[in-house]
């Protein structure tokens, strides 16, 4: 895997004052503020600062989850929280359950992180252009200085956008603040997202941003490009609910020819290190590993790792649960740390059936038993696998949260399995030799099968029907289901968002997006389904019944302590308490306000 090396800025002055004069020493080693951002290089250490921040705060791991990742896939209903048990990973289920308050440790993170890197853009933006507290010009500006200003835009804009989509109506921070001001409530969400917009218009019309070349070149994927500033504009006025400039925006990323889906065959790769920077990727901030950076915790020269440190544990399956080791995760012990919610695998399996998409997101029992090579299992045919016990379930226990169905979209593929490759030979997802735990693929952040999505969506009803409808065919050709629509239509898109970005980050807003839009009814998709009052276990009756072959069958039961989702209150997210006590002008708003 390519790998972008960085070098982390650190810009400071620590001021030594006395009032005797010996003690006031100049520091050696040390760059002044104000002798900084006054060169070509300051431009690029203060860039390769914030992508740096952004890539070990917004896209890294708090403890053993990515805190985005999980707010935004746990509260989905097509998504459980697993673990061992009902008390096992409340975080987790704190957000499938709807019980999270504003005391919420990983919203917490997640506000905390989304501005601290929103600080470090406007480290770039205010030092280089007069957009600061005082209006003052900038020490100096070169082609260059353009470009890492109009890169810096755009990462702020979509950091701004996320936060008004989980807030609604978090602080507006667009340059530098001083000491003294306090960051407050912006008026409404439509004001967070007109200004999205115009930040990325205005670094697209600048001439300064990098372009991909083509749909080979892996370098733009891995930074703020145009195609990434059309594909934020393009989300953003979706939900700004305005499809008419959702079209030009997303319609100039796909006319630009220089994004494309990848082969049918290859799904499964965006999900992995084999598909890092592919055709198919507009952004994912680089795995980084800095070999000038070592960690004596992990022996003498090891790379401290920036990736995200055990959330390969988490994405894995129960492996204290099972007989022996699927060779495809070998050496990652795994947590259980979500499942496919067991009516939706069924919904999907019933729509796509053996297609590559289907089986990159999750197998079915029978796959799962007899078409994975177990470690310890040296069963060969149909018939020796079915009485083999070095496979399968032997927790009397069982899997908590599954049904038999096992997702492995976001696994790391210790060995990339033949049941996806065909038998071609891939990379591991594991290759820098810092240990199975750590998930060294790129972040998704935004892939071109969205961007076509979003524009199906928003050519519903207009003049552009008929280029929208090509753009729901190309997602469905690809995907393998045998499905082809021959009219543009809401449920279409609706069903097809959900089966190709399912588990990434899309399908709660876009739930909360529809229901104000009163195309979808959210207390009947949280509340009347029952799918919290039906929690599957799954079990193996080889070994829990000590039946002569495999069998897996579920039992369920109700969460115990489950919170109803409130309309008015959980489409957004509380404002963490510990901003709101340090911050008078930070205000809890909708369904949270009386709650505090």
């Amino acid at each position: 895997m390519k790998k972008i090396f960085l070098m982390i800025l650190a810009c400071g002055a620590f001021v030594a004052t006395s009032c005797e004069d010996r003690l006031d020493i100049p520091q050696k080693g040390v760059v002044g503020y104000e002798s900084f951002y006054a060169s070509d290089e300051d431009a690029q250490a203060a860039l390769a600062d914030m992508y740096a921040n952004f890539l070990t705060q917004v896209a890294a791991t708090e403890g053993i989850d990515n805190p985005q990742q999980v707010m935004l896939n746990y509260a989905s209903d097509d998504i459980l929280a697993a673990g061992g048990s009902f008390d096992d990973h409340k975080p987790f289920r704190n957000f499938c359950e709807f019980n999270y308050d504003a005391g919420n440790s990983t919203l917490q993170s997640a506000y905390q992180r989304y501005y601290f890197s929103i600080y470090h853009c406007n480290l770039v933006i205010s030092n280089f252009t007069n957009e600061n507290a005082e209006a003052k010009e900038p020490k100096f500006t070169s082609a260059f200085t353009k470009q890492a200003v109009a890169e810096a835009r755009v990462l702020r804009a979509y950091l701004h956008m996320m936060t008004a989509l989980s807030w609604d109506r978090p602080p507006l921070v667009d340059r530098l603040l001083n000491p003294d001001e306090s960051p407050t409530n912006a008026e409404s969400q439509k004001q967070i997202l007109d200004w999205v917009i115009a930040e990325c218009e205005k670094a697209i019309s600048s001439g300064s941003l990098p372009v991909r070349q083509s749909t080979s070149d892996k370098d733009a994927t891995a930074r703020m490009s145009v195609g990434f500033a059309q594909f934020v504009a393009g989300k953003a006025a979706m939900f700004n609910d305005d499809p008419a400039t959702a079209r030009k925006y997303l319609g100039d990323l796909i006319n630009s020819g220089k994004y494309a889906l990848v082969p049918s065959e290859d799904y499964w790769t965006n999900f992995h290190i084999a598909g890092d920077g592919s055709c198919e990727k507009i952004f994912e901030p680089n795995f980084l590993e800095d070999p000038a950076f070592t960690n004596s915790a992990w022996g003498s020269g090891t790379p401290i790792q920036r990736g995200r440190w055990m959330v390969a544990n988490v994405f894995c399956w129960r492996t204290d649960a099972l007989a022996s080791s699927p060779m495809v995760h070998i050496g990652i012990s795994g947590w259980n740390g979500g499942a496919i919610q067991e009516d939706f695998a069924q919904k999907f399996l019933e729509h796509d059936g053996d297609s590559p998409r289907r089986r990159a997101c999750f197998l079915t029992g029978d796959e799962w038993l007899y078409e994975m090579d177990w470690n310890a299992s040296e069963a060969t045919t149909l018939a020796e696998k079915k009485v083999d016990r070095l496979r399968g379930i032997t927790s009397a226990n069982g899997i908590f949260s599954h049904g038999p169905y096992f997702e492995w979209k976001h696994m790391v593929f210790i060995n990339p399995p033949q049941i996806l490759t065909g038998g071609k030979s891939y990379p591991s997802d594991n290759v820098s030799g810092l240990g199975a735990g750590s998930n060294q693929k790129n972040f998704n952040l935004a892939r071109y099968a969205e961007a076509l999505l979003l524009y199906a969506e928003a050519c519903i009803g207009s003049s552009d029907e008929a280029k929208g409808l090509a753009a729901l065919q190309a997602i469905q050709e690809r995907s393998g289901s045998g499905k082809i629509s021959s009219t543009l239509t809401f449920q279409d898109v609706m069903e097809e968002k959900q089966y190709e970005m399912w588990f990434e980050s899309c399908r709660f807003l876009d739930l909360i997006r529809w229901s104000k839009q009163g195309k979808v009814d959210l207390d009947a998709i949280f509340n009347k389904s029952g799918i919290h009052q039906r929690v599957p276990t799954v079990y193996d009756a080889m070994f829990s019944k000590e039946e002569s072959e495999h069998r897996l069958y579920t039992s369920y039961s109700a969460v115990p302590d489950k919170s109803d989702f409130i309309v008015g209150k959980h489409e957004y997210y509380p404002f963490p308490s510990t901003f709101v006590a340090a911050n008078p002008e930070l205000h809890q708003i909708n369904g949270w306000a009386t709650a505090e």
